[in-house]
């Protein structure tokens, strides 16, 4: 039943990004129509993780206080509706309150969303957080593709076929918000008696601190990937959209395979070595890709993706174990404000790409996993934590 749980909280994760994927090829399209510069572009994508993602953990303290477990259905409900939407605003600024409104509904969702995987999760936190954090990959990768198809139907007109996916998963999330009550209550009861039990040798703030500064680094990285991509394919290039959000749905799709990978390595050999070895291979790989065409530059971004995204579910756990009597405040902050604050320097990148070009681009976001990784070697290592778990989880 749990593990039925948790593919259903994946769904959710999976509808309600994928939005977040459909957003750069529509954003693109937009560019053409409503004749956007580069920067006016980069600040779509900053309201939007503004929204989605920055005012996360306040959705995160919230729910550590109070009963919101409807916020699972709610949240991605308000994300499919307003994207729905989006294919019918006339002007720049009823396209950024649409996508601001869409991203609330994103941030109401993903903490809550991440709190009763984690209370589902048992003794192997990082791969349950990969399972559930895997749909959310998967909804950016699939994103593109449906953006694509949307277009192919019937131009921005038919984006009210979002309405399909996000009716059908929210009423699937509603239903099983009694059984998520439950897991909560048992599943939490194993967290807290591990955390009780345990001595640390390092201060859990600082740690915090470093993985947060991380996360916003890899987060800038991956944001910024994700949004010059189809914009380097279609307004630089001149491919067409539907080779763009083929390249695109590469990296993401990939992403959502390492996140897999990621998260089952980290159960083992610990988040902090994960983390680190994840981060190197993507600053030559980064490098490279404006000077590599065809299936060369395919292999790339399938390489990039797997690197990149490879950290995303071990941080989290990661947070969670740092402060376990926050886990929704520290879900929040992991899938939410650094992620959104990484999201932020995406105009930095615009202004980059009108000035200099779009090689500078990836120059500069070629340094950004090397400076993660120094950060990484300050982390603690929390392996020892999953075993003390596991002892716990079988007391309780």
């Amino acid at each position: 039943m749990r593990k039925r749980i948790l593919y259903t909280l994946s769904l959710g994760h999976l509808v309600t990004d994928i939005y977040g994927g459909a957003l750069p090829i529509f954003l693109a399209v937009f560019k053409e129509q409503l004749g956007l510069t580069y920067a006016a572009a980069g600040m779509v994508i900053t309201l939007a993780n503004l929204s989605s993602s920055v005012i996360q953990p306040l959705f995160g303290y919230l729910s550590d206080q109070h009963q919101l477990r409807w916020l699972l259905p709610g949240g991605c409900l308000l994300a499919g509706l307003a994207m729905a939407a989006i294919g019918y605003v006339p002007n720049y600024y009823l396209l950024v309150a649409v996508v601001f409104i869409s991203g609330l509904g994103a941030a109401a969702f993903h903490p809550e969303g991440s709190k009763a995987a984690h209370y589902v999760a048992g003794p192997l936190n990082a791969t349950s957080m990969s399972v559930f954090s895997v749909g959310g990959n998967l909804g950016y990768g699939m994103g593109p593709m449906f953006a694509s198809l949307i277009l192919l139907i019937g131009g921005l007109k038919a984006t009210w076929l979002f309405l399909i996916p996000t009716l059908i998963t929210s009423l699937l999330l509603y239903h099983a918000l009694p059984i998520i009550a439950d897991s909560a209550k048992t599943g939490g009861q194993a967290k807290v008696a591990a955390s009780q039990t345990e001595k640390i040798n390092y201060n859990p703030v600082i740690a915090l601190a470093i993985l947060i500064l991380i996360v916003i680094l890899r987060a800038l990285l991956q944001i910024g990937l994700s949004t010059f991509i189809p914009l380097y394919y279609i307004n630089y290039l001149n491919y067409s959209e539907a080779f763009a959000s083929t390249m695109l749905t590469i990296f993401l799709i990939s992403g959502a395979i390492g996140t897999m990978i990621g998260g089952r390595i980290a159960d083992y050999w610990g988040a902090k070595k994960l983390i680190i070895l994840s981060l190197l291979p993507l600053i030559p790989l980064i490098y490279l890709f404006p000077y590599t065409g065809g299936l060369l530059t395919a292999l790339l971004l399938i390489f990039t993706g797997l690197s990149l995204v490879s950290s995303y579910a071990p941080a989290v756990v990661m947070a969670q174990a740092l402060i376990p009597r926050h886990v929704g405040m520290a879900s929040g902050l992991m899938m939410g404000f650094a992620m959104g604050v990484g999201g932020m320097g995406a105009p930095l990148l615009g202004t980059i790409a009108d000035t200099w070009g779009f090689t500078l681009v990836f120059q500069a976001l070629a340094v950004i996993p090397l400076l993660a990784a120094i950060l990484a070697l300050l982390l603690p290592d929390l392996r020892q934590s999953s075993v003390k778990l596991v002892k716990n989880t079988k007391a309780v």
